[in-house]
């Protein structure tokens, strides 16, 4: 039986990458990204507490995202298609050659087309019934994530009940001593630019994040989730480990710490790049006083 994973990939995504020029090695490639990482969340669609939390790192760059739809359709397009190999063809030249490329072959301008198109599509899908038409996957990109990073876990899965401020209790057993970076087998030198997929910690961001273990940066501050990382596996280290640091990860839209997570009551555009910051420094309006206190002094 023909899947609406399947509907989409073979009618919509992929004759798009085709007409973008795309060859088809890497079609298929980026293709079969895709319908995993679909696969994954609209197999457990009707498991909510899954839902809000997997498409959560997604909103705040979902919700300005056109056409108008549901948010959370627009963030599992955020999550699952934007947040997946396609990156890689669209953002730097290191990232482009592992397909064989000499440079990123998708534009800006065609990444808003395949969202837009698929923002359609899905709109008219009903996922609360087609979810048990898709089969689970054996490599599954997000199932693993609640028992690797039970903290950040654990503390996402509030923020995305959250539609002000929460404060909660973290379970003891959730809290761990040990750096998850001491896991990594590869640390890149310092780069100029990384794809939004490149799943390693370069030099920069590891010493950042050993001056937080060490309590010599009280916090981590990014402008937003995408800005940190599009790898939903390298988001969760990182924020495991600031939250086992006992510091809060803040962006211009969340405030996220252990006990206490916080929601501006009204999304900032995310940046797309550096320039896109300044404004948003002054920008008070529907922060909490934690968070806002970081912001100014960012400011």
């Amino acid at each position: 039986m023909k899947t609406i994973i399947k509907d989409y990939l073979e009618n919509h995504f992929e004759p798009m990458l085709a007409q973008f020029a795309v060859n088809d090695e890497t079609i298929f490639k980026v293709s079969s990204d895709v319908h995993s990482r679909l696969s994954s969340i609209l197999h457990r669609w009707n498991d909510s507490s899954f839902r809000s939390t997997i498409l959560l790192h997604g909103v705040e760059e979902a919700f300005y995202y056109e056409p108008q739809g549901e948010i959370e359709i627009k963030a599992l397009i955020t999550v699952a298609i934007r947040n997946s190999l396609l990156e890689d063809i669209a953002s730097t030249n290191e990232a482009a050659m592992k397909f064989g490329l000499r440079r990123p072959v998708i534009s800006d301008e065609q990444i808003k087309y395949i969202t837009s198109n698929a923002i359609v599509f899905f709109n008219k899908q009903n996922f609360e019934s087609t979810s048990y038409e898709i089969e689970s996957i054996e490599s599954d990109p997000f199932g693993h994530l609640s028992t690797r990073f039970p903290l950040a876990w654990y503390v996402m899965h509030k923020l995305s009940q959250c539609s002000n401020y929460i404060t909660f209790e973290v379970p003891n057993e959730l809290k761990i001593t040990h750096s998850l970076l001491e896991k990594q087998s590869e640390s890149k030198k310092f780069v100029q630019v990384q794809s939004g997929m490149d799943p390693f910690i370069d030099q920069t961001l590891s010493e950042i994040l050993h001056k937080i273990k060490n309590g010599e940066q009280p916090f981590f501050f990014c402008d937003s989730f995408k800005m940190i990382t599009r790898h939903p596996e390298k988001l969760y280290r990182i924020i495991e480990e600031v939250l086992n640091a006992k510091a809060p990860i803040v962006t211009f839209n969340y405030y996220i710490s252990n006990g206490y997570v916080a929601r501006r009551s009204q999304f900032l555009k995310v940046a797309h790049s550096e320039k896109d910051l300044k404004y948003k420094f002054t920008n008070f309006n529907g922060l909490r006083k934690a968070h806002l206190e970081i912001i100014k002094k960012m400011a």
